[in-house]
């Protein structure tokens, strides 16, 4: 069963495929925005995701 691995909170293989890298994903709406994740924090184990704009 897939986990955050920030918060431990269930989340769904399709939740990991979208938001995760590698099978993992280190933020899940439990302990994260949407937009957070709609911009990297899903992937990132530090949260240090910078949106660019170039």
């Amino acid at each position: 069963m897939p986990t955050c691995a920030e918060c431990d909170a269930y989340v769904t293989r399709d939740f990991v495929r979208v938001f995760g890298i590698d099978g993992a994903v280190h933020g899940c709406p439990r302990c994260t925005t949407y937009r957070e994740l709609q911009d990297g924090a899903g992937i990132d184990p530090n949260g240090d995701v910078t949106a660019d704009e170039g």
